[in-house]
Order: structure tokens, then C-alpha cells, then sequence
């Protein structure tokens, strides 16, 4: 009798092992998986020329400046094709996560971009929508206004820069004193000085210096415009910054020949770009020129995330992109306390084409915002692109312009103290922090910009191109 209580019993709890684990595993598929159901991004212009004029450059070095194939600060073809390899890869995940439908080209409606009004962001912004949309169907908006308040809401008047309040924050944001920032970044600086010298006379003699002073010679400064209209630092710090910068630009720009007179390779790139991040975020992340400069934008993010925009374009589209600038994604990133890390890159550093994305997930009845970063690694700007041959017959198939993803952007590592890991909040959350940064500042009233037929943009294309570039050498030339 006893026997056969036990083997019922056996019996019993072996079934009952048994059939855990597919109720799990039907629990499991029964559950709802998180559904990426919108993004929110602010990119970076692409690759373009310096927009320091010739004589500011041949104060820099009186060395031979490369000539470059555009003018002063216009996106160059080549930038414009880095930023269409690029955004073909991203439509590539955001059809995978079904952010997209799975066709040529998304429906009208689906994808909304609203660029600058300068020419560097308005040609980055085409050259976006050719990467998203092979066939040329999309296109983007742009302020009527110039400056567009969105991007530059000093400048347009909308926000005014104190002279105090703005040079103590950014005082404050150097840790007080401009030598400690000096000597934080002697190593680049003295680098850059090796890599460029000589200044030319005129330099030295504008801050009362000796005709063969040499860069890391120059005192440094806070400089604010009287009437609030800008502001940043002069001398060493500011002048190194700069020329890390235009060596980034040359070795992105040019793939078969190093920048910098032939000095400046990918290894080099890493050595000197940490002075222009740090120069330019202690500039732009400084909380009041943060604030000022910011607010507007990261207002119009999250009404575009959140579906209260006054533009309903921003609303029913799936993917929302705005074309801006550097200065941008460093005072939108400092007004949410978010920093980044690219593969390649200090940081906070905001190359050519870097983005800002806020996902929106959801889960059920919860909703989540993911932020992340993308941008492409020196290696990726320098990289030459394969040139691509039509199938024989005289068939014309549509092409890809990176198919190796040589050119791909690498996901950075993105934070934001005091929340542990990835910067990921539910929506509530998320709110409340943009609320939190955005609280009594003055914000540029939101606009329903127009959008740019397809001749328009091709007709600024020919007009960048028919226009005398700046500079003094050929580029085999200068190295």
C-alpha cells in the first residue's frame, strides 16, 4: 500500500516537473516584447571646410593651407557621402526594429527632417533623406527665418548673453581658472604647436608678444561679446582647438593623404582632438550658455517625442531628425546631464555627423526613452569609398553607397548621473528631466518651417559648386 502511495506520488510531482517549464516557456511567449515605436534625433552637419577665413588660417600657420573644394564652412561631396553611408545603415536597423516599413523608400509622412538654415546643414539634410530614401523622393524643411532661432536662439535675438553670468559659468565649468585648463592640455597643445609652427608675426604681436612667440605662448581668455551676442575663449587654448579641429576635417576629408601637412594621421587625430573637446564643452557645456543656447531645441525634441508639437509633421512621423551643429548637441547633452563616449573619441566630442537619438519604446502599457549616440570613428571618416560598376546589359540598379558599411557609425556609450548603466528612463521620468532643465527659460516660439521642393536642393548643390573655394594650396600640394 505504501508502495504504491509513494509511486503515486513520484508520478505526481514528475508531472508536475514537467510541466513547469512550458508554462514558463508559454509564459514567455505569451509576453509583450518592447516595440521601438519612434526616434528623436539631432545630427551633425557632415564633413565641411574650415569656416576660419584664409588670413585667420595663415595666422594660425604660415605654412601652405590645403584648398579645399568648396567654400569656408560648406559641406564638401565628400561629407555629404560619409552622411548618406551613413544614414543607409541606420535605415538598415530601424527597418530591423520595424521602426520602418520594410520598402524602398518610407511612406510620405513616416520620416520628417527639418535642417538650419545654413548651407552645410541644408546639404547634410539631403544627403540624410538619400541615405533614408534612395530614390530622391524625401525631402526636409527649413526655416524662413535666418538665423533660424531654433538652432541659434542667441543669435536670432530670442535669448540674450550677460556678459557676467556667461563668463563666470564658463569660468566655472574650467574649474576657475583658465591655466589649470592650460596645463590639463599642455600635451596636445605642445603637439599642435610642433605640428604647426610657425605662427606668423601678426599673431604674436596682437596679444604684445615677441614676432617668434610660439603658440602655447598665447594667455588665454573669456571672451563675451559686449552685446551678448556670443562668446568663447581666445589665445593658446582657443587657437589649439581650432587647429585640432581643421586636421580632423582635412583627414576626413581627404582618404588618401594624412592631415596636417602630411603629419596628421589617425593615431595623431586621437593625440590632439581631446583639446578641441575639452575647449569647446567647457564653452558649450557651461550651464548658462547651455541653458541660452539649448532650451529651445530641447523643448521642440521632446514635444516631437511626445507628440505636442505644434508641427504635426513632428508628431505623425515615426523617425523626426533636426540638422544642426556641434554647438547644438553639446548644450542639448549638458542641459540633460547626459555624456557619451564614441569609439575613437574624448568624451563628449560631436564629429561630423554625430547624432543624438531619443528612442521611444514600449512595452505594453509602459513607455521607455533610451538615449544613444552614433558617430562615425576617424577611421571611418578617412576611409576611401569603393567605386561600384553597373551590371552589363545597360541595366541602371540602384545602389548602395557604403555596401561594405565601411563607413557605418559605432554606437557610443551613453550616461547619465545619477542613473546606474545606460541612460534609460521611463517616459514620466524622462519628462520630468527635460522639464527640470527647461524650467522659466525663455523658449523660440515653435514654427511650421517649409519644405524644400527637390530642385531647390539640387539648385543649392550647383550653387555650392559653381562657388570660388578659399584657401591657398591644392591638397597634393600641401602635403
Amino acid at each position: 500500500m505504501r508502495t504504491a502511495q509513494r509511486f503515486i506520488i513520484v508520478c505526481l510531482a514528475c508531472a508536475l516537473l514537467c510541466q513547469l517549464p512550458a508554462q514558463g516557456h508559454a509564459a514567455q511567449q505569451g509576453a509583450e516584447q518592447p516595440r521601438l515605436i519612434k526616434i528623436v534625433a539631432l545630427t551633425r552637419h557632415g564633413v565641411r571646410a574650415p569656416t576660419q577665413s584664409a588670413d585667420t588660417l595663415s595666422q594660425w600657420s604660415t605654412r601652405n593651407w590645403p584648398q579645399w573644394p568648396v567654400p569656408r564652412g560648406f559641406l564638401t561631396p565628400r561629407g555629404a557621402r560619409l552622411v548618406t553611408a551613413m544614414w543607409e545603415d541606420m535605415r538598415g536597423s530601424m527597418l530591423n526594429l520595424g521602426l520602418l516599413p520594410d520598402a524602398a523608400c518610407p511612406p510620405p509622412g513616416k520620416v520628417f527632417v527639418r535642417a538650419d538654415v545654413d548651407q552645410r546643414t541644408k546639404a547634410t539634410a539631403k544627403a540624410l533623406v538619400d541615405g533614408l530614401c534612395p530614390d530622391g523622393s524625401l525631402s526636409y524643411a527649413v526655416s524662413g527665418q535666418t538665423p533660424d532661432p531654433l538652432f541659434h536662439p542667441v543669435q536670432a535675438g530670442v535669448q540674450h548673453f550677460d556678459p557676467a553670468s556667461v563668463a563666470a559659468s564658463i569660468m566655472d565649468n574650467a574649474g576657475g581658472d583658465l591655466d589649470r585648463l592650460h596645463e590639463d592640455n599642455a600635451a596636445a597643445l605642445t603637439h599642435l604647436q610642433h605640428l604647426s609652427a610657425p605662427l606668423a608675426p601678426e599673431m604674436c604681436s596682437r596679444y604684445n608678444l615677441p614676432p617668434s612667440c610660439g603658440l602655447s605662448d598665447l594667455p588665454n581668455s573669456v571672451s563675451v561679446e559686449a552685446d551678448g551676442s556670443g562668446a568663447g575663449l581666445s589665445g593658446a587654448l582657443a587657437t589649439a582647438s581650432g587647429l585640432a579641429e581643421v586636421f580632423l576635417l582635412e583627414y576626413a576629408q581627404w582618404p588618401d593623404a594624412s592631415a596636417g601637412w602630411g603629419q596628421v594621421d589617425a593615431r595623431v587625430v586621437r593625440e590632439v582632438l581631446p583639446i578641441h573637446t575639452n575647449v569647446f564643452n567647457t564653452v558649450n557645456r557651461a550651464s548658462v550658455v547651455a541653458r541660452l543656447k539649448g532650451a529651445s531645441l530641447l523643448s521642440e525634441m521632446m514635444a516631437a517625442l511626445d507628440g505636442s508639437h505644434r508641427d504635426q509633421r513632428c508628431n505623425a512621423a515615426s523617425l523626426v531628425v533636426f540638422v544642426g551643429h556641434d554647438t547644438n548637441l553639446a548644450n542639448v547633452g549638458a542641459l540633460l546631464g547626459v555624456h557619451w563616449q564614441a569609439p575613437g573619441y574624448p568624451d563628449d566630442a560631436t564629429p561630423p555627423g554625430s547624432t543624438l537619438l531619443f528612442e521611444l519604446w514600449e512595452q505594453g502599457d509602459h513607455k521607455e526613452v533610451r538615449v544613444r549616440f552614433f558617430a562615425q570613428t576617424p577611421e571611418a571618416l578617412h576611409a576611401p569609398f569603393e567605386e561600384q560598376k553597373q551590371p552589363a546589359g545597360g541595366l541602371v540598379a540602384p545602389q548602395l553607397t557604403d555596401p561594405a558599411r565601411t563607413h557605418r557609425a559605432a554606437s557610443a556609450q551613453v550616461t547619465a548621473p545619477p542613473v546606474v548603466g545606460e541612460a534609460r528612463f521611463s517616459l514620466n521620468s524622462f519628462s520630468k528631466r527635460v522639464g527640470d532643465a527647461l524650467r522659466n527659460a525663455p523658449l523660440a516660439q515653435q514654427e511650421v518651417p517649409p519644405l524644400r521642393l527637390r530642385a531647390e536642393a539640387e539648385s543649392d548643390n550647383a550653387t555650392a559648386a559653381a562657388a570660388k573655394p578659399e584657401g591657398h594650396a591644392t591638397p597634393t600640394a600641401a602635403r
